[in-house]
């Protein structure tokens, strides 16, 4: 009987093991290290959840400092993704068991809402999962009153369904995903770019050319925030950049054209009072390197 439960587990894995998704490349047990805890009292569970990562990626911020944000207590996913690039952080989502794994095994720690309630009345509860260990079949997690709580893999996954098993991973500007997908990352910069944080977004953008080089929507995003960062130069090398690979060239060939005409316009008046033009921004090392390559 045991031999025949054995063959029954391999062959029906979803319905026998606890984990929805189990790479075999996770190790057995991770703990993110670094990530401070604060409880979570009374509604305060997203100031407390954010303070955590922020706090964790090199910005000390009380949860206390963070409440006006979260003025709300409908579904608080939006409200961290924004108070993430408030602070100038990247707020990258990912969705499901295996990614939130991903990331923990690289030590990156995974803020996530959970329904405490029912359907009709969801209690929505923010926490940070910092850890799992495969061979219990438990995620560790920040949540209330106690640090690392050991949670069993099923009953975590239950309360995360009502969010589509949504997750946030907080970095810093320049700093990676570990399972980076081209459009979530793009738009995760914009959205740096979107609150006002071009250098953060430059920094985002510089970083993702590491993966894509040739990508056309992240050299339009890189051109983008140089020029909101008042460096015309820069953008223009972006967005030659961008007109050489994208399929469709048109919008970096109007933006040259504009930045071209700016230009023009700014060495006339400078002409006029006889000062020389000031020289563009310093960029990341790395962002003029690609920048050089991919125009070849």
């Amino acid at each position: 009987m045991r031999v025949l439960h054995s063959l029954l587990c391999v062959g029906l894995l979803a319905g026998c093991s606890p984990w929805s998704s189990e790479p075999p490349a996770h190790p057995t047990l991770t703990r993110v290290a670094g990530v401070p805890f604060y409880p979570q009292e009374g509604f305060r569970c997203g100031p407390a959840a954010m303070a955590m990562v922020l706090d964790w990626s090199g910005l000390f911020v009380k949860p206390a400092a963070l409440e006006a944000h979260f003025f709300s207590l409908k579904d608080p996913r939006k409200t961290l993704a924004e108070t993430a690039n408030r602070y100038g952080r990247l707020a990258y989502p990912i969705a499901g068991t295996n990614a939130m794994l991903t990331e923990l095994a690289a030590g990156h720690p995974v803020v996530v809402v959970q329904n405490l309630g029912v359907d009709s009345a969801p209690v929505w509860n923010c926490a940070v999962a910092v850890g799992f260990d495969k061979a219990q079949n438990q995620i560790l997690v920040h949540a209330g009153d106690q640090a690392a709580k050991r949670m069993s893999v099923r009953l975590f996954e239950r309360l995360w369904a009502d969010t589509d098993n949504w997750g946030l991973v907080v970095l810093r500007p320049g700093e990676l995903p570990a399972a980076a997908r081209q459009p979530d990352y793009v738009k995760a910069a914009y959205n740096l770019e979107r609150s006002g944080r071009y250098w953060e977004a430059v920094l985002a953008y510089d970083a993702g050319l590491a993966l894509w080089p040739n990508d056309p929507d992240t050299l339009m995003g890189l051109g983008s925030s140089l020029y909101l960062l008042g460096d015309p130069r820069g953008a223009a090398e972006a967005y030659r950049a961008a007109s050489v690979v994208a399929p469709d060239p048109s919008p970096a060939s109007a933006a040259l054209a504009q930045i071209a005409t700016e230009l023009a316009q700014r060495s006339e008046t400078v002409a006029a009072a006889d000062k020389p033009l000031p020289p563009p921004l310093a960029r990341p090392t790395r962002t003029g390197q690609r920048l050089k390559e991919t125009t070849r």
